[in-house]
């Protein structure tokens, strides 16, 4: 993408405590010292021209009007910041008068060098804060609504520059083709089971569906053959390699998913949001009364009682490990840290990707999180992927590959030089699934992501190490739902055709049964 320039106009409205009239050869001598130092401050000689500039002011009552042009050296947003700073204080000192408000009621940015129509052009137009855009050859220019002193002081305007700029970008990219490489594979094994095993689990009573789209009911049977698998994914993984269990709350604060990075910004429709309810039951009188009237949920009034959402359920798990050490200080000497949380469910938005036992919204994992230098965390990574290759294996027998992939945080990047492990962020073990078709054409089932995030996580969520030095962390999801539904269409679903590991830790079970249900009896 070729360089832009950048030009922005800004209208801005600083409300001050009082009428100054007597202030009009300070705010005169404020404005020049303004365009003379504090807005040059920071900026190259060669780039003065880029620096921005008070081009007007005036009075009206207790109102300074400002007219403020700029390049992208001290951008507009910026130059009205430090300027309320400037008058604050020598205002304050000299006169005694306070800066009371700042808004901007008009801001043009004006974005020379980029061509943009199509769907990018309408994408940009939907952006929030902007009121118009308009593509005139290779010229774009935005209008943005009224801004807050708030949403200043948040970089909203720059942030959304670099939003426009990054969807400008992709649409001069051909669409990607997601090429994961296979970097290892096991050997062929024999087809014991064609069948669906969801189709096959709902006919033997192992599950039965639940009215919440890609939520089922797992039946002992079922529960038996997970407490199996998650117990040999813990023995023969987890403690094996020194990991060391924590509780992890699955209901998370909204602050803590904004530092998440990839999931608010990126995949904010990929999960469920919690409206924490009133501590008063008046609250809900309305909806207690006409469902009693009524019979019906009328979420309308529901939604009236309810406050806004507060918190996400867990969409990946390893949230509160970050948090955990967010802000503090810890010392490599000390490293590496091995913790893993198995406790409760795991919850997505799948949508209309919802499928069978294989990608449902509401599955088990257990969740590794490792801490420690850039070599520790790679090896460690490593050590899991190569643990979870001897389990899928050596003791489930199943057939298995390992692909280089990218979180999907980093999905506008390439999987690039796979030939050094450290520079692979993700590797995916993937299973054969013999019901969705011949090998080299079917889509295969990642039942494990082993991750180093490099120093992500640690920027993100603060955290530091006590000599600077570079820390980083990974992270590896033991995917336990989909290891069993792996396993049942690998071997079916008569136990003594599983491989002994698993046979031997399938407890016994005495399934319900009612008049109507299982619709099919085990053999």
């Amino acid at each position: 993408m070729k360089p832009v320039k950048v030009r922005m106009r800004l209208t801005g409205r600083i409300g001050l405590s009082r009428e100054t009239p007597e202030a009009l050869n300070l705010l005169q001598s404020l404005v020049e010292k303004a365009n003379r130092e504090t807005l040059l401050k920071g900026v190259p000689k060669e780039s003065l021209d880029e620096a921005a500039r008070i081009t007007g002011w005036r009075l009206e009552g207790s109102n300074l009007l400002l007219e403020i042009v700029s390049g992208s050296r001290v951008r507009a947003p910026s130059a009205i910041l430090r300027f309320r700073k400037l008058l604050a204080e020598e205002l304050g000192k000299t006169l005694k008068i306070g800066v009371r408000s700042l808004e901007v009621p008009s801001l043009t940015i004006q974005l020379e060098g980029l061509s943009v129509g199509g769907e990018a052009l309408g994408r940009i137009g939907g952006l929030e804060y902007v009121e118009g855009v308009k593509a005139e050859g290779e010229t774009l220019t935005l209008t943005l609504r009224p801004l807050g002193e708030a949403e200043l002081k948040r970089n909203a305007p720059d942030r959304l520059l670099n939003m426009v700029l990054k969807l400008a970008e992709e649409a001069e990219k051909p669409p990607p083709v997601e090429v994961h490489p296979v970097v290892m594979q096991g050997p062929q094994r024999p087809i014991k089971f064609r069948e669906d095993p969801a189709k096959v689990a709902v006919e033997l009573g192992w599950v039965k569906e639940f009215p919440g789209r890609g939520q089922w009911v797992y039946t002992p049977p079922y529960v038996r053959l997970l407490e199996a698998v998650e117990q040999i994914l813990v023995e023969e993984i987890v403690e094996k390699l020194g990991f060391q269990p924590f509780l992890l709350p699955k209901l998370i604060p909204l602050e803590v998913m904004r530092r998440m990075p990839g999931y608010l910004e990126d995949l904010p429709e990929g999960m469920y949001y919690v409206c924490p309810p009133p501590r008063d039951p008046e609250a809900f009188s309305r909806f207690k009364q006409n469902l009693k009237i009524t019979g019906v949920v009328r979420r309308d009034l529901l939604r009236e009682a309810l406050k806004e959402p507060d918190y996400v359920l867990a969409p990946a798990q390893c949230e509160p490990f970050w948090n955990f050490f967010s802000h503090e200080t810890l010392r490599l000497e000390d490293l590496p840290y091995k913790f893993y949380d198995r406790a409760g469910w795991t919850y997505r938005w799948e949508g209309g990707g919802v499928e069978g036992l294989v990608r449902v919204q509401e599955f088990r994992r257990v969740e590794l999180a490792y801490f420690g230098s850039p070599e520790q965390v790679v090896e460690i990574r490593d050590k899991v992927r190569d643990e979870a290759i001897r389990v899928a294996d050596r003791l489930m027998e199943m057939e298995w590959r390992v692909v280089a992939a990218l979180p999907f945080y980093m999905r506008e990047g390439e999987v690039g030089d796979i030939s050094e492990s450290r520079n692979v962020a993700a590797y995916d073990l993937e299973i054969y699934l013999p019901y969705r078709g011949e090998r080299d054409r079917a889509e295969w089932l990642e039942v494990a992501g082993c991750f180093i995030h490099k120093d992500k996580f640690v920027k993100s969520f603060s955290i530091r190490e006590a000599r600077n030095r570079p820390l980083w962390t990974g992270c590896t999801g033991l995917g336990v739902s989909r290891w069993v539904a792996a396993f049942l269409a690998t071997h079916g679903f008569k136990p003594e055709n599983w491989p002994k590991p698993v046979r031997e830790k399938f407890r016994e079970y005495r399934l319900p049964r009612s008049l109507q249900w299982p619709r099919k009896h085990e053999e």
